[in-house]
C-alpha cells in the first residue's frame, strides 16, 4: 500500500460567511480521516502478468507496437518490485480499427479499478478537475474522486475519442496537463479541494483518437503515441473466432457446440463491426439451441448493407 496525500491535522478555518465551503469542508474532512491516506497498489508486476500482456498479440495483433511498449513497462515495474503505475499511452487510427476494445481489454486484463470517460459528452474542466470551491453545489472531480473514494493508487482512466472533446463549454482537458506530468501529478489540487493536495502520479491513462491532429501538441507530448492499422483479413477471421469462443465460455457452452467455427461463417462475421458480430453469433447460438442444432446459423444471408462492408472493430 502508499500514501496518496497527508491527512491535515485539523480542518482549515474558513470565512463564517462561506458556510457551504465550511460543511463540504468538513464532510471531506470526516471522509479522509475515516478512509485513510493508504491505497492498495494494483497489477503486480510480474512473469504471469506479462504472459498475460503478451497474448494480446494474438488477440489484437494490429497493436502489437502498443503491447510491446506496455511488456517493456511491466518489466521496470518488475525490476523495482512494484506495479503497474503511470502509464500514459494515446491510441490512434482509423475509426473501427479496434482502439476502445484494446484498451477495455488491457483495464480487464490488469483488474483495475477503471473508469471510461467519453471525452465527445464532456463540456466541462470540472469532470477531471472539480469545480470552483466557491460554488455551492461543488462537487470533485472523477480523478479525485476514484483514487481518495475507491480502492486504489493506480486506476485506470480510458479517455474514449479525446480528439472529439468538445471546444465550446470551458476547457475539459485542462486538468489533464498537470495530470499527466509526474512531477505535478503528485501535487495535483481538486479544484473542489485545493486544500488537500493528492498524489495522482501512480493513476494510469490510456486515450484514443481518430485524428490525433486535433489534440494540442503540449498534450500530446505527455503521451506516448501509437498509430493503430486496421486489422487484415486474416486477424477480422480471427477476431470472430475469439468473439464465438468468449459466447461459448460465457453461456458454459463449451461442450455443445463446436469449438471452431466454419470458414463461412468466420468469413462472413469478419465483414461485420464487432458489435453486429457479436449479436448475429449471440442470436445464432441462441436459435441453435432453440432448433435443438449442433451447428450455427450463419450464412450472410439478409445482411444490411452496412453489415457486408468490412468495419473490424468498433
Amino acid at each position: 500500500m502508499v500514501s496518496v496525500f497527508n491527512i491535515p491535522k485539523k480542518k482549515r478555518e474558513v470565512l463564517v460567511a462561506d458556510r457551504d465551503v465550511s460543511k463540504r469542508d468538513e464532510r471531506i474532512f470526516s471522509l479522509i480521516r475515516e478512509r485513510g491516506a493508504m491505497r492498495l497498489l494494483g497489477a503486480t508486476a510480474s512473469a504471469e502478468m506479462a504472459e498475460a500482456i503478451g497474448r494480446l498479440h494474438a488477440t489484437h495483433p494490429n497493436f502489437s507496437s502498443a503491447v510491446n511498449y506496455i511488456l517493456g513497462e511491466e518489466m521496470l515495474a518488475r525490476q523495482k518490485n512494484t506495479a503497474m503505475c503511470g502509464l500514459r499511452i494515446l491510441l490512434h487510427g482509423a475509426p473501427g480499427v479496434g482502439k476502445t476494445d484494446f484498451a477495455l481489454t488491457l483495464a480487464d486484463l490488469l483488474a483495475l479499478p477503471r473508469e471510461v470517460i467519453s471525452m465527445s459528452s464532456s463540456q466541462a474542466s470540472a469532470q477531471l478537475g472539480g469545480s470552483e470551491e466557491y460554488w455551492s453545489n461543488s462537487q470533485p472531480g472523477i480523478v479525485w474522486k476514484k483514487i481518495v473514494q475507491d480502492t486504489h493508487a493506480n486506476p485506470l482512466f480510458v479517455l474514449d475519442e479525446i480528439d472529439k472533446t468538445p471546444a465550446n463549454w470551458g476547457d475539459p482537458l485542462g486538468a489533464l496537463y498537470q495530470l499527466l506530468e509526474q512531477k505535478s501529478a503528485a501535487i495535483f489540487c481538486d479544484k473542489s479541494v485545493p486544500w488537500l493536495p493528492l498524489d495522482t502520479s501512480m493513476a494510469n491513462w490510456i486515450s484514443t483518437a481518430n485524428d490525433v491532429e486535433r489534440i494540442h501538441p503540449a498534450l500530446r507530448s505527455r503521451f506516448t503515441e501509437f498509430e493503430v492499422q486496421a486489422p487484415s483479413e486474416n486477424e477480422l477471421i480471427n477476431l470472430a473466432q475469439r468473439l464465438y469462443s468468449g459466447l461459448l465460455a460465457e453461456f458454459s457452452l463449451t461442450n455443445r457446440f463446436p469449438e471452431e467455427l466454419g470458414m463461412q461463417a468466420k468469413t462472413v462475421l469478419a465483414n461485420m463491426s464487432v458489435r453486429e458480430a457479436k449479436h448475429v453469433l449471440r442470436t445464432a447460438l441462441a436459435q441453435a439451441l432453440r432448433e435443438n442444432r449442433d451447428e450455427l446459423p450463419i450464412n450472410g444471408k439478409g445482411q444490411s448493407a452496412t453489415s457486408r462492408r468490412r468495419i473490424g472493430f468498433l
